[in-house]
């Protein structure tokens, strides 16, 4: 039987991240064999992976992702467990990691980044991201689910971002027609606006007609139970739709950053520029 000494448990330890025992156990069951107590430990991790996983994920965190030339970026929801374990450095590694293949490959459907070879540390052992968060939920010991993902890439602006300091909620913005440190700034600012006011529409045009109508059957309810003129409803209605546009469309909501500007405003004051795309994520909502 092979000598297992603390610096070969050690060694296990930093090749696999799994604890001492575990590391203990492989190496005494592979007779000092590395390679053969690696495939042992990811058995285990496997196993036990698949008992944690119909445990509730309430917790998690959303990453974000942007190349250094500010054309792709990426945008993941990853859940566990507990806080606890979302304030673990592995689980914050695993999320950095996933945000930026998402955003290298562009994926923007969960099944397709799982199934994808892992872009990691260990890219050349040719598994794939599902195999990895499957030893992350070994290596935690927590159920870790990947719940949802998207992406964007720009040819003629740039794409900003805003991380909240909770790690919880993020944006990804996309603002066309320049390019440019400023514009950057500006793109992150308005990705911070997302982050913040949780404006469900870009602009009013992306608004579903259904809402639209609902909001009006509401305006024009309120306006006859406050005594209006029938001939008057439709145009109350109208005109406290703005204000539904200004709160729920992020274009014409009042900028958090410049006072009595809408946010269309303030991207007027930078030049020729737009926001053509956002994606916004917080953890738990949908």
């Amino acid at each position: 039987m092979a000598t297992i000494n603390a610096a070969d448990v050690k060694k296990l330890r930093e090749m696999t991240s799994a604890g001492i025992m575990d590391c203990k156990s492989a190496l005494t069951e592979s007779e000092g064999d590395f390679d053969k107590a690696v495939a042992i430990l990811r058995e285990k991790k496997l196993a036990d992976a698949g008992k944690k996983a119909d445990r509730t994920t309430a917790e998690g965190l959303v990453g974000v992702h942007v190349s250094e030339d500010g054309k792709r970026a990426g945008i993941i929801e990853v859940n566990c467990e507990t806080d606890f374990v979302a304030r673990n450095d592995k689980f914050q590694e695993l999320v950095g990691a996933l945000a930026a293949q998402a955003a290298q490959h562009q994926f923007a459907d969960v099944a397709a980044l799982l199934a994808a070879p892992f872009d990691g540390d260990n890219a050349q052992s040719g598994k794939t991201v599902g195999q990895h968060v499957t030893e992350s939920i070994g290596t935690l010991g927590e159920n870790i689910v990947v719940a949802r993902v998207a992406a964007l890439q720009t040819d003629n602006g740039v794409i900003g971002s805003y991380l909240h300091t909770d790690g919880k909620k993020a944006a990804l913005v996309e603002v066309d027609g320049a390019t440019g440190e400023a514009v950057g700034d500006l793109a992150r600012k308005v990705a911070m606006q997302a982050v913040a006011m949780k404006a469900p529409y870009l602009n009013r045009d992306q608004v579903p007609a259904d809402v639209i109508e609902g909001e009006k059957h509401i305006y024009r309810q309120q306006a006859a139970g406050e005594g209006k003129p029938e001939a008057m409803l439709d145009k109350i209605a109208e005109g406290r739709l703005n204000k539904f546009y200004g709160q729920n469309t992020l274009l014409e909501q009042e900028s958090i950053h410049e006072s009595k500007q809408t946010v269309q405003q303030l991207l007027k004051s930078a030049g020729d520029v737009t926001v053509t795309r956002f994606v916004r994520f917080e953890v738990g909502e949908a």
